[in-house]
């Protein structure tokens, strides 16, 4: 690690990142990580469909496993947030922020690999961060609709899209709502398909935070009812975290998200990405095996390395 240019800076310290540094340590790459301490897998009170983890993981414990694994290779771990990548005589200067003052820092990389994830929009109320981790609050359906088999559940958000969460939810619950302050601009035959399958439509409700940590989340509705929800599900959309690209002409989709090829390439020579900033499937698994599969590509695209 002391040669001034690594093979490769990671952006972000979430379950891609860190395998992407775990691959390229065993790889014999010299390998920096900067993490911000934002991952969304931090949010995650347990992780059920994670193949390995029969009782489910919190997602801050599966971070700290994932870091523990990566010490053994002595990969730096750099606390900070990067600011900008740009391209210059070949190689990547990135320049980062660290969370301790207001210094700006600069390091060399052959190759750069985004994985710096998503930002879930939340609900404009009080503790939303707080909510979520206790799981009151939730942005998966396909991670924990399993387990909210018999519960009373609810999404928030445009009326259209949350209307296509609940019809996909009806698969784990018997009692769905939807809530949202657009429910005019839902066609005949939409509000047709949430009356078949007994999808409750709330117009212009306000959440109320609960009181103990054992109450459910209540909803008030204009009309002074209020309903009860074990949780609740905000489809409000998220934040690509690459407003760092700015001095790239990187390849995005019509949601902002970053277009790679088969290999986690990104359309600017020797940029990688991996993760929830790539892929509309936001799993943790998913993000696991682009990481792999960019950390291999990384290596072969560098100069060989023998003993």
């Amino acid at each position: 690690m002391n040669d001034p240019i690594v093979d490769c800076i990671i952006v972000g310290g979430g379950p891609a990142g860190l395998t992407a540094a775990l691959y390229l340590a065993r790889f014999r790459r010299s390998t920096i990580v900067i993490d911000d301490g934002h991952s969304r897998a931090s949010l995650i009170p347990i992780v059920r469909n994670l193949a390995g983890f029969e009782g489910g993981i919190n997602g801050n414990e599966l971070l700290v496993k994932m870091r523990r694994q990566i010490e053994c290779y002595d990969v730096p771990v750099v606390e900070g947030r990067v600011t900008t990548i740009r391209e210059t005589d070949g190689r990547f200067l990135v320049q980062y922020g660290s969370n301790s003052d207001s210094s700006s820092r600069s390091l060399f990389a052959r190759r750069a690999l985004l994985a710096c994830g998503i930002r879930d929009r939340l609900p404009p109320i009080d503790e939303a961060v707080r909510l979520t981790q206790r799981g009151l609050l939730r942005f998966c359906a396909i991670c924990d609709g399993f387990e909210a088999q018999g519960k009373r559940i609810a999404m928030l958000g445009p009326a259209s899209r949350a209307l296509s969460h609940a019809l996909f939810f009806r698969t784990f619950c018997q009692h769905v709502a939807v809530i949202a302050s657009d429910l005019d601009a839902l066609t005949q035959q939409e509000r047709a398909l949430a009356a078949e399958q007994a999808i409750d439509l709330i117009a212009n409700g306000t959440l109320e935070l609960p009181n103990s940590t054992e109450a459910p989340l209540r909803v008030a509705s204009r009309n002074g009812h209020r309903h009860a929800f074990d949780a609740i599900y905000p489809v409000l959309g998220c934040l690509a975290q690459t407003d760092l690209l700015s001095e790239f002409d990187v390849q995005r989709d019509s949601d902002g998200m970053i277009v790679t090829d088969k290999d986690q390439r990104t359309s600017e020579d020797g940029l990688y990405a991996a993760g929830d900033a790539v892929n509309s499937l936001n799993q943790i698994c998913v993000a696991v095996g682009e990481a792999a599969i960019a950390s291999m590509a990384i290596h072969r695209s560098l100069p060989a390395n023998p003993l």
